[in-house]
């Protein structure tokens, strides 16, 4: 019997292209897949699977989060086992696929973790016309108290993870429903990031949401009350869950990610290794160039969001430098080079990423004069003067309502500060 490996190597919420599955995605192509973590918790998330005998591999295969379609990519046979290996850009994890009944395991390389993995085909022919199966299937999730009349699902909500909790944490809800093929999608924001692409359906007054990149797995639950308050379970990997609470409010938001983190002096000068070589490399700013200083790691899943678009702004803008400084699990660069060279790879950064040390407390403010650092990524801009533009703390991404005003925004600032001199 043969099986199918993916190997998905993650260590992050990684980017891959986007597009609406709605109107890119054949549902003949989709598969339901599920990962069983525990008795309470079940991941589900959804594949597009193309054969094609033109590509390595003999098909393209693709996890897909709503408006998010993830690639991987094959590596290769493995003779010993009769596996074929797919791999994610980013590090361990993933999945042993049986070729015949579509199931296996979910490996976590990284603890050695086994969980039994399934999949099947979504859309399935009744009669003459397919029918798409929903990400969340209701044989789970369909009992009659999730079945009454169902209370509207506002777009927007104030959240309370972790609620009544010494760790509770503020954070806004955004969810809609998709014409074209029913799902619900959106994405929870927090100050230090999103959740990026959530996916799922309902059951009368439940709702169900998920995501999942290869080693990040989230999955939302929660009930809508008659006076359009929601509470639920937030259930992360195989262990992690949280309570929380909402209530709808279209203005709900979050601190202003500008004001968060700030610098202690106005310009910079500081020595780095890169990542690859070693090699020192000095950032100066003040030289005549705009200068953008990303603070990263490679596990960090918003980080590699906002990577994505640094890299737009790099190709888009003459005169602009930006430079990553990576926090890995690490404080060796040998030890740190692979998981970073796969993501500079994946994403083909164009521009230089390097070693900053360990992620840990403490650890950024030892490398840049700020204070205040409370999350991964942030970043700093500063003009051809070296003066200190901004101080951004935090990412919201493509899956939030914001993105189009934020990168469109930050292009502007850029086409501001690179403006030639008279």
């Amino acid at each position: 019997m043969k099986r199918w490996l993916l190997l998905l190597m993650a260590l992050s919420h990684a980017v891959a292209a986007q597009s609406s599955w709605g109107g890119g995605v054949d549902p003949l192509h989709m598969w339901n897949a599920h990962i069983v973590f525990s008795e309470t918790h079940t991941l589900h998330f959804q594949l597009e699977v193309l054969a094609d005998q033109d590509l390595p591999g003999g098909k393209s295969i693709a996890i897909l989060n709503g408006d998010e379609r993830f690639p991987l990519t094959y590596r290769g046979y493995d003779k010993s086992r009769e596996v074929w290996i797919w791999d994610f850009p980013f590090q361990a994890s993933f999945a042993l696929m049986d070729d015949d009944h579509k199931g296996g395991d979910f490996i976590k390389t990284e603890t050695g973790e086994h969980f039994p993995f399934t999949a099947e085909p979504a859309s399935v022919y009744e009669g003459d016309a397919p029918v798409l199966h929903k990400r969340f299937p209701e044989d789970d999730f369909g009992s009659t108290r999730f079945n009454s009349p169902t209370h509207p699902l506002a777009e927007r909500y104030d959240l309370r993870l972790s609620a009544g909790q010494d760790n509770e944490v503020h954070a806004v809800g955004e969810f809609y429903t998709d014409v074209t093929s029913g799902e619900i999608r959106g994405s929870i924001l927090t100050q230090t990031g999103d959740y990026r692409y959530l996916a799922g359906n309902r059951y009368g007054n439940r709702v169900w949401l998920s995501t999942f990149d290869g080693i990040h797995s989230y999955t939302f639950c929660m009930d809508i009350s008659a006076d359009g308050h929601v509470a639920g379970t937030h259930y992360s990997g195989a262990t992690y869950r949280e309570d929380f609470t909402g209530i709808p409010n279209a203005d709900a938001s979050l601190d202003n990610p500008y004001n968060i983190t700030s610098a202690l002096v106005p310009g910079l000068d500081i020595t780095l290794p890169d990542y690859a070589t070693g090699v020192a490399v000095q950032i100066r700013t003040g030289q005549g160039r705009v200068t953008l200083v990303q603070v990263m790691g490679s596990w960090c899943p918003n980080c590699l969001d906002e990577s994505a678009f640094f890299k737009e702004l790099a190709e888009s803008h003459d005169g602009l430098d930006i430079y990553a400084l990576a926090f890995e699990r690490s404080d060796n660069r040998e030890v740190a080079k692979p998981a970073i060279a796969r993501v500079a790879t994946y994403l083909d950064l164009p521009y230089p990423i390097l070693f900053a040390g360990k992620a840990e407390r403490g650890a950024v403010e030892k490398v840049l004069p700020i204070e205040n650092f409370i999350s991964y990524p942030t970043y700093l801009l500063y003009d051809r003067q070296g003066k200190l533009v901004e101080v951004h703390a935090g990412f919201s991404g493509p899956a939030t309502s914001g993105w189009k005003a934020y990168s469109e925004g930050m292009h502007m600032t850029l086409q501001q500060l690179l403006e030639p001199q008279l």
